[in-house]
């Protein structure tokens, strides 16, 4: 099976790594934060505009792959602090609707820039 390794233009690219890695129908999806295309952090200090633009990129990602947030069947949400869990429950919800993917949500002491409050990865698959 080949493995496809994508980075569009849509979404911010981060020098050591793949934006999208795909084998077969499955395509795994790095860790996205609140970057836009030309690598400037939206929502400082936000966590519901950081999501916005997170949730962007993640349907972006899929879309490089022709599908959408609804291919997504696993997430792993990163976040700094427990007071951001409401606005990350109100943003999956908005994203996903009904069809949710499965997911688990991590606190952590920090994520690589101190600006960035959540940060979500994910698994897809796209036929």
């Amino acid at each position: 099976m080949t493995i496809e390794r994508v980075s569009p233009s849509q979404v911010y690219s981060l020098k050591g790594l793949s934006a999208t890695v795909r084998i077969g129908n499955t395509v795994h999806i790095s860790g996205q934060v609140s970057l836009d295309k030309d690598m400037n952090t939206l929502g400082k200090g936000d966590p519901e505009a950081q999501l916005r633009q997170i949730y962007k990129n993640l349907d972006d990602l899929c879309r490089a792959h022709g599908g959408s947030l609804a291919d997504m069947v696993k997430t792993i949400t990163y976040i700094t602090d427990i007071s951001q869990y409401p606005a990350v429950s109100k943003a999956r919800e908005e994203a996903y609707g009904d069809s949710p993917p499965a997911n688990s949500t991590v606190i952590v002491a920090g994520l690589a820039k101190p600006e960035w409050l959540v940060e979500i990865e994910g698994i897809a698959y796209i036929e």
